[in-house]
């Protein structure tokens, strides 16, 4: 069993691993692959591009990060998700995943 965290969970057997950022191409392609998962037709065009770069970097290209952003396009779209990062962690951390955030 695996938890993801920022701290020791000090239980037996626990391992730490230092997860790096990704190259921005492939944290757009871990963004795409999981905004298909909630999102089965998402494609990204053009216009859309600059928004992702956005989100990326701006979640440090942190695969975690990404794919919290990427369930959000239940509710939001890529603009919305990158307008809102500012607030990053509200956004991805905060309230009931399926409701409009206020």
């Amino acid at each position: 069993m695996s938890a993801p965290s920022r701290e020791l969970l000090n239980v037996p057997g626990e391992t730490t691993w230092q997860v790096l950022p990704m190259c921005c191409e492939k944290a757009m392609q871990l963004f795409i692959e999981h905004a298909m998962a909630v999102r089965p037709k998402f494609a990204l065009d053009k216009a859309d591009e600059a928004s992702l770069i956005q989100i990326c970097q701006q979640l440090d290209k942190l695969s975690l990060a990404i794919e919290l952003a990427a369930a959000r396009l239940r509710v939001l779209s890529l603009e919305q998700i990158a307008a809102q990062l500012d607030d990053r962690f509200r956004l991805l951390t905060d309230g009931n995943r399926m409701v409009l955030p206020k």
